[in-house]
């Protein structure tokens, strides 16, 4: 798990992450194979965002801010 991460479009520090989403994965995996597997690497790939803005424009955490 990373650390926190100053969100350059929020003003805030932040501990960016990613959601996995476990019933579409299943469905896919069950009905879809191929789907499913795809679904993974997407997961996989995809950048860590935000989780109050969604943006993924992250600078180091600012420690001034740290505690508030």
């Amino acid at each position: 798990m990373a650390g926190p991460k100053w969100c350059n479009l929020c003003n805030r520090n932040v501990i960016p992450g990613k959601k996995f989403n476990w019933i579409l994965f299943l469905f896919l995996c069950l009905f879809f194979v191929l789907p499913g597997f795809f679904y993974l690497i997407y997961y996989l790939m995809k950048q860590n965002k935000c989780p109050i803005c969604s943006g993924d424009n992250f600078g180091p955490a600012r420690a001034a801010e740290m505690g508030k």
